[in-house]
């Protein structure tokens, strides 16, 4: 009777959950309030210039990260740093409500709010995947439907709900390249698992397969007609002569360490062990989900320096399997758990707000990272002010990064480029040489990434003249200096890699 009540569960138990209507309210609240005031991050503002060209298809990232981009954007007309992130703080709440249905599903409702609590507690998924704009905030989503519909095939012993994860496969591939590893982790259940082994004999399996590869044929098509651009450039970033490194291997732990605090690492890798030893075949098919990811990431760590979130996905499995394992500790080990993870949280959460909006750790430009995306806006302002952005005139930096917070800060007014010859990013095809030739540029450089235009493009342009910088201020107090030269008369195409 217990497992049929699990079954028949709807999505929308959690709504008649007050605990866990607080959990997500709570959340909900923090993190909106936060993404006020916290400058943009590397990337973020970069995402939000996808946003404004909406493609099948960017260099380095395929197409639902724009979206999530874009919707604060489209609903309330702003460019804000919270319009910006309001698509993540969204789809976190939806990655919510699945982790506890998944999770009472398997276990029960107490087991179902250990779990909301992890998502709300450790600053990986509660202010990475939950607040900042990544691929990750579609990906978990997408990747936990997936789960959920694993989920039921096992529960139900019905084949039919392959059609489902054929479908959250496509739009997984859709939002980040990496779920390529719930297709390898289903095919490790259908080969390692023998209860799984007889629906290799479903058509359902099959035919979901085929709805996978309909809902991503677009990006494929897209990939095709810009010489397999994206593909290239992600699945490439591990081709090379790489020596094993037991320091990047160390560097690699400690990352995730620090993104999911150490203590939860231990107690996330130690419930996958004990499903291991256990064995049980009503849970063991999520350990390719919690195994793959940290896995395989891991030990690319081991050759080349990894990002911490690319093995993340695969801890969303390792707390669906902690949460039914903390069902037998004590309240004592539980409460420690929560309190230690959620204080900790809380504590360099408002740390980041209160220094992002005064400044007062006087950290400096070159180890600040909240400056990394702060007075841009005013940058744009000074150069209208000046009548210095005429109908003729381009905006460039050297660096993909700096190109991402110019062109957010620009709203697409002013054609933006980025003139570095390994890495414009997308910024080669949204301003193709072809369209800039003849033109004055506007160079711009935000003092963490210095070089030389004089030195740098003096070959291109017919004249480069420096131009009176904008100072930035904050609460207050002097921060920085951008710098800006006038380049007059682009000649001669900057090489780039790639592009039309």
């Amino acid at each position: 009777m217990k497992n049929f009540d699990r079954i028949s569960l709807s999505l929308f138990d959690i709504f008649k959950d007050t605990t866990a209507l607080f959990i997500l309210g709570i959340g909900f609240i923090v993190r909106f309030v936060a993404s006020i005031f916290v400058t943009l991050g590397i990337d973020e503002a970069y995402y939000g210039v996808c946003s404004y060209f909406p493609g099948w298809g960017y260099f380095d990232h395929p197409p639902i990260v724009a979206l999530t981009a874009g919707l604060g954007r489209w609903l309330s007309g702003s460019y804000s740093t919270l319009s910006l992130r309001f698509g993540a703080i969204l789809l976190f709440v939806v990655s919510s409500v699945l982790m506890y249905y998944i999770v009472r599903s398997l276990f029960s409702r107490r087991a179902a709010i250990f779990s909301l609590l992890f998502l709300h507690t450790i600053p990986y998924f509660f202010v990475g995947m939950g607040a900042f704009v990544i691929p990750d905030n579609a990906l978990g989503v997408f990747w936990l439907i997936f789960i959920l519909s694993i989920m039921k095939v096992q529960q139900t012993q019905k084949g039919v709900w392959f059609l489902l994860s054929g479908v959250s496969l496509g739009f997984a591939m859709l939002s980040k390249y990496h779920a390529i590893l719930l297709l390898a982790s289903t095919g490790f259940c259908l080969i390692a698992f023998k209860e799984w082994r007889r629906y290799w004999k479903s058509p359902f399996l099959y035919i979901g397969l085929l709805f996978a590869g309909l809902v991503f044929l677009p990006n494929i098509l897209w990939n095709a007609q810009h010489d397999w651009i994206s593909y290239a450039y992600q699945f490439g970033k591990g081709v090379g002569r790489h020596t094993i490194s037991f320091t990047k291997f160390y560097q690699g732990v400690l990352v995730q360490a620090a993104y999911l605090l150490p203590w939860i690492m231990v107690i996330l890798i130690m419930s996958v062990i004990k499903t291991i030893d256990r064995n049980d075949p009503k849970y063991r098919w999520l350990l390719p989900f919690a195994l793959l990811p940290i896995g395989i990431f891991t030990l690319i760590g081991a050759t080349q320096q990894i990002l911490p979130h690319w093995p993340m996905p695969g801890y969303l499995a390792a707390i669906i399997l902690t949460s039914g394992w903390m069902l037998s500790w004590k309240k004592p080990a539980i409460k420690w758990t929560f309190w230690s993870t959620g204080i900790v949280t809380a504590v360099l959460l408002i740390i980041i707000v209160i220094h992002s909006i005064t400044g007062f750790l006087n950290l400096g430009v070159k180890m600040d990272l909240t400056l990394e995306g702060y007075g841009w806006n005013e940058v744009i302002e000074e150069l209208e002010n000046r009548e210095l952005l005429e109908e003729n005139t381009f905006l460039f930096t050297h660096k993909y990064i700096t190109g991402g917070e110019l062109g957010y800060a620009a709203r697409k007014k002013y054609p933006v480029a980025v003139f570095d010859k390994k890495s414009a990013h997308h910024f080669a095809y949204w301003s193709p040489m072809d369209s800039l030739m003849g033109r004055d540029g506007i160079f711009v450089m935000h003092p963490r990434y210095t070089t030389s235009p004089e030195k740098r493009y003096s070959e291109y342009f017919e004249e480069i003249v420096p131009l009176k910088g904008v100072m930035i201020y904050r609460n207050g107090n002097y921060e920085m200096t951008y710098n800006l030269w006038l380049c007059k008369n682009l000649q001669k195409a900057y090489p780039l890699e790639y592009g039309p």
